[in-house]
């Protein structure tokens, strides 16, 4: 398994330092590869892969390929972190609603590199939306940890942002306790995910 990461960083790295801005599209891509430990979520990486993964109590929540897997949109003084994937088959959109973030562009992200976010502060909430029904999710704890954002530099100009880390909570689904565990994500953020107003 070592040996089969060692290799992909290497090709990712090989493809990065080849890439003009004329295929920074590509960089859009999602690479999903397993973590051998939690079956059915990606491995965590700060590579820029486009993908995330959290166990919704047993089932996958997961980036896809056909999806676009993040959008961030500012509002006002609150970003809106959406992560969009499937669970069971069926199309899952998590968001996180952090008041007190209010990032001018995809760049200033970057303020948010190792940053701890406790779910359960004033003016944090989250929603997940399974098929056409959308819960306001009453947290009993969580927490959304940015454990590494960075900027991704192309001909020596920033192309996106690449914002990695972790998340957890606890909540209620259907009337009774329900937890999101093992969440990570690594994302890219760019011009078309990217949006204030």
């Amino acid at each position: 398994m070592k040996n089969l990461i060692l290799i992909v960083l290497a090709a990712l790295t090989a493809t990065l330092s080849s890439c003009s801005k004329d295929e920074a599209f590509d960089l859009s891509e999602t690479i999903f590869i397993e973590d051998s430990y939690y079956p059915g979520l990606p491995i965590y990486s700060e590579w820029g892969y486009n993908t995330f993964g959290a166990y919704i109590d047993r089932a996958p929540f997961v980036s896809n390929t056909s999806d676009l897997p993040v959008k961030i949109y500012v509002n006002g003084d609150t970003m809106h972190f959406i992560l969009k994937g499937r669970v069971d088959g069926t199309e899952a959109v998590l968001t996180f609603h952090l008041q007190g973030y209010s990032p001018a562009t995809n760049f200033d992200l970057v303020s948010l590199d190792k940053t701890f976010i406790n779910l359960k502060d004033p003016g944090r909430s989250a929603t997940l939306k399974i098929g056409n029904v959308t819960t306001e999710l009453t947290i009993i704890e969580g927490e959304l940890e940015f454990k590494r954002v960075q900027r991704l530099i192309l001909d020596n100009e920033p192309t996106r942002v690449i914002m990695s880390g972790y998340f957890q909570l606890k909540t209620f689904l259907n009337g009774e306790p329900a937890a999101i565990s093992n969440g990570r994500f690594d994302l890219g953020i760019g011009y078309g995910n990217f949006f204030n107003f």
